[in-house]
């Protein structure tokens, strides 16, 4: 018969404690390596959303409201802009192409409602020039861009945006492709003003002496 000691009893239990703790405590370490990619993953991914928007633009302050009243814009005696001839405001069935004497276009053919004018605002994509040219017609005015940089499209966006919230809201803002010998291109009905690059005063005078002009057949018109 085999006598069993308290001591013996407690080392028995001693070496099944070391076996359980053993055999389940092998996972935790794999727990804790997963957790960790976890952990990671959240941090990179948050890192790379403050960059976005930060390009984004979402952390810059907004731009201050234009004084158009400024003196920095007065045209006063001044000539903004070259002034072309105006031609016939003809209307013409949509689809057909219109003549201009300029480009972009500051007078001429153009089609009839429900086809034109655009409704006014910032653009994406290039309208066609019977539409916009409705627009002018209106008394608007249309500012084409082409091979701007991202930051120098925003900044023209953000001077479009606060000339709609300051007395000018009818204005057309596009990309132009086959606009090739500047940059941005300021049109009223039978005015031109070419830019090399987004000049937010020569922009302002533009509209201050050329906005809903006497010259537009429909002027007054929305």
């Amino acid at each position: 018969m085999t006598v069993t000691t308290r001591r013996d009893r407690r080392e028995r239990e001693r070496t099944k404690q070391q076996r359980r703790r053993s055999a389940g405590g092998s996972p935790a370490p794999r727990r804790r390596i997963g957790q960790g990619w976890i952990v990671l993953g959240v941090v990179v991914a948050f890192i790379a959303l403050v960059l976005v928007a930060r390009a984004l633009g979402v952390f810059e302050p907004p731009a201050p409201p234009i004084d158009v009243n400024s003196q920095q814009f007065d045209t006063s005696g001044q000539t903004v802009g070259t002034k072309i001839e105006a031609l016939a405001p003809e209307h013409i069935p949509t689809g057909q192409t219109g003549n201009y004497n300029s480009v972009p276009p500051t007078s001429g053919q153009h089609y009839q409602a429900p086809a034109a004018p655009a409704p006014w605002g910032i653009k994406d994509t290039n309208l066609p020039n019977e539409v916009t040219t409705h627009n002018l017609e209106h008394g608007g005015i249309v500012i084409a861009y082409n091979n701007l940089t991202t930051a120098e499209v925003d900044q023209l966006k953000t001077v479009v945006k606060n000339l709609m919230s300051s007395g000018f809201p009818k204005v057309i803002l596009e990309p132009y492709p086959k606009l090739s010998d500047a940059k941005v291109a300021l049109t009223a009905w039978s005015w031109l003003y070419k830019l090399p690059n987004v000049d937010q005063t020569q922009i302002v005078r533009f509209f201050r002496a050329h906005y809903d002009p006497v010259e537009a057949p429909e002027r007054g018109t929305s």
